[in-house]
Order: structure tokens, then C-alpha cells, then sequence
């Protein structure tokens, strides 16, 4: 698919991450209802990963938050709902 360097999160049994651009993963909680995305961008300290939603109202994606960790954007994701 793509040559993606970043790791790619993975939801410890609460979800799935499904892999739909470069650096970009979809995340679905178990009834497999899309709960945001996380993407992955390169810097000069490392991978940082940023937890999106998407807001309806204005039609674009909301970064909630960037991390250093898979993680850390999951928890993002999973918790600010």
C-alpha cells in the first residue's frame, strides 16, 4: 500500500486503525463507528502523532491534540468523545 516509516497505532482491544494515506490511520471503536484519525508527522526529535476529528459544522477535521506517542493520540481519541 503505502511506504509509511511511522509505526502505526494500534487501539489496545477497544478498536481498529485502518491505514487510508500516507502517515494517515482511520480509528473505529469496536462497533466500527470512525471516532477520528491519527496522523503521523516526521520532525527533528522524532515521530509526532496528531489525534483529528472531524467537526460537521464547519465540514473539516479538528486537530484535538499532537503527541509523541501512537498512544497518546489513541487515548486522545478514545476518551474525548
Amino acid at each position: 500500500m503505502w511506504n509509511d516509516l511511522a509505526p502505526a497505532p494500534r487501539p489496545a482491544g477497544w478498536g481498529a486503525a485502518t491505514h487510508v494515506a500516507a502517515g494517515l490511520w482511520r480509528i473505529a471503536d469496536r462497533r466500527g463507528v470512525v471516532v477520528g484519525h491519527v496522523r503521523a508527522t516526521a520532525s527533528e526529535r522524532g515521530w509526532r502523532y496528531a489525534a483529528e476529528r472531524f467537526h460537521s459544522a464547519s465540514g473539516a477535521f479538528r486537530r484535538l491534540g499532537e503527541f509523541w506517542s501512537a498512544a497518546e493520540a489513541l487515548e486522545c481519541l478514545r476518551y474525548a468523545r
